[in-house]
């Protein structure tokens, strides 16, 4: 159950309440930092050396931060069961069970969704040197040089469009998936794949999908 923490201490809500108005007369009503079923995360774990966290409150006990991360204040967090897999620059919001890859940046105010909040129930993760734009939304998992524009939202249902000549590219980039020659794909369609860019046409307002810039490097042990 919740309890309120004053620093590395619990308090049990139940005796604040029948305690309050005897302990603030006596001026012993603690300083709550925070409400929770967990302790601080900062209160228990020594990061590794470079890995920053700028803010206490934006890492919840439970998340695993691998060396080289930087938690940057503001609109980043990271919940339980989540976290990096190596440097990874975060400003905005890695939910519950997700995962990002190295040398991926979550942009500002920018969304992954967990299981408890979108997805059906499938942990997200998110490749290596993978961007999400700021106040983007993914609800699929995301492969390796994927690049989604800043608030873009790519979810399950979402309707994808691919001209031709970008999917010979994506396929080229992906040669263990086994896409159709369609010209739109919903999100869960694309799950996982490598080197995509997702962005919305300005004119037309449609998602639309193209071969992403960054490079991806394919596992020499597999192909």
């Amino acid at each position: 159950s919740n309890v309120a923490w004053v620093g590395n201490r619990p308090y049990e809500l139940d005796y604040l309440r029948e305690n309050e108005i005897e302990m603030k007369l006596k001026g012993t009503f603690p300083n709550i930092d925070s409400v929770d079923k967990f302790p601080r995360f900062l209160q228990h774990v020594i990061p590794a050396d470079n890995t920053r966290i700028l803010e206490a409150s934006r890492v919840r006990m439970g998340a695993q931060l691998a060396a080289g991360t930087t938690v940057m204040p503001g609109a980043s967090y990271i919940n339980f069961n989540a976290g990096t897999l190596g440097p990874v620059m975060v400003e905005g919001r890695i939910s519950s069970s997700a995962v990002v890859g190295s040398a991926s940046d979550v942009g500002g105010g920018a969304s992954i969704l967990g299981v408890l909040s979108g997805t059906d129930g499938n942990p997200i993760s998110i490749g290596e040197n993978t961007l999400l734009g700021a106040n983007s939304v993914t609800g699929v998992p995301l492969g390796d040089a994927c690049i989604v524009d800043a608030g873009v939202s790519i979810l399950a249902g979402t309707k994808v469009h691919i001209v031709a000549s970008e999917l010979v590219k994506i396929k080229d980039a992906n040669p263990d998936a086994n896409l159709e020659d369609k010209e739109y794909f919903k999100g869960a369609e694309l799950s996982s794949l490598n080197g995509i860019h997702y962005r919305q046409d300005s004119t037309t307002g449609e998602i639309v999908a193209r071969r992403s810039t960054r490079e991806v490097k394919l596992n020499d042990e597999l192909h």
